[in-house]
């Protein structure tokens, strides 16, 4: 996430309290992204645990149960734990967040891994007492069946964290201010425009805060930026469609428009 800087002291108190919210918001988020990405990191480890296993009953007939055994539950610890802190930040991101929105869908993918989970542990107990008990033809036979559900772990996981991408893009805001130059592109620094208003697709108006140049949490789309004339002066229209790239290095979105004086 971008810090969000703005470049006047009036700029940053008009929109501090409302762009922080939006940060918080979005940083909450990237956590559950980055909570989602530990499982991913963690299920091969367990993979190639049962895969180890199959090796040690096939071709040594001396299979280590116990190692076995903690390499699933590192997993199963992973599974929910990381499940858990998902949840958290997509609860956080819900609470901060200015756009409202579910995590329902959120919750019911990390629900879903939780449930593999419960099988999961159910075949690394099936396996555990086929070895105490010598089976390792049973044991064997599982193996499959444990391989099977770690690839749906990953695969769950893939889901889940595409899901919280999702919600992240749908309540993303951007921060535009207006930037006045003259026909030559130099800038403007003073008018006596009355002010600036913007409407997007929908015909929807929004304006600055404050009666200032800057709009803060506009959702993604595209506008049509414009001033109120000035008694002998006016500037031009601009259409914009908001995205990542045109966010400078102070989190602002600058929308230049043309200025004309008779």
């Amino acid at each position: 996430m971008k810090k969000i800087t703005f470049y006047a002291m009036t700029l940053f108190v008009a929109l501090v309290g409302s762009s922080v919210f939006a940060q918080t918001a979005q940083q909450n988020l990237d956590y559950a992204v980055q909570s989602a990405e530990n499982i991913q990191q963690d299920t091969p480890a367990a993979k190639t645990a049962a895969v180890q296993l199959a090796k040690q009953i096939v071709l040594l007939n001396a299979p280590n149960a116990q190692q076995f055994y903690d390499a699933m539950f590192v997993q199963v610890n992973s599974i929910q734990n990381n499940s858990d802190d998902v949840d958290y930040f997509a609860s956080l991101a819900r609470t901060a967040s200015q756009n409202a929105f579910s995590t329902a869908s959120i919750n019911a993918i990390t629900a879903e891994l939780v449930n593999l989970n419960d099988i999961l542990i159910g075949l690394t107990f099936q396996i555990n007492d086929a070895l105490a008990a010598n089976d390792n033809t049973t044991a064997l036979n599982l193996i499959p069946n444990v391989k099977s559900v770690l690839d749906q772990q990953y695969t769950t996981t893939t889901s889940l964290i595409n899901e919280i991408n999702s919600v992240a893009t749908a309540i993303k805001t951007y921060n535009v201010c207006m930037k006045l130059v003259d026909h030559l592109g130099n800038p403007v620094t003073y008018n006596d425009l009355h002010g600036y208003y913007a409407y997007n697709d929908a015909n929807v108006y929004f304006y600055p805060e404050n009666y200032g140049d800057c709009y803060s949490n506009l959702a993604p789309g595209t506008y049509t930026f414009r001033a109120y004339n000035g008694y002998f002066s006016g500037a031009s229209a601009t259409t914009v469609t908001l995205s990542d790239s045109l966010v400078n290095a102070n989190g602002v979105i600058e929308v230049t428009l043309v200025y004309w004086s008779e």
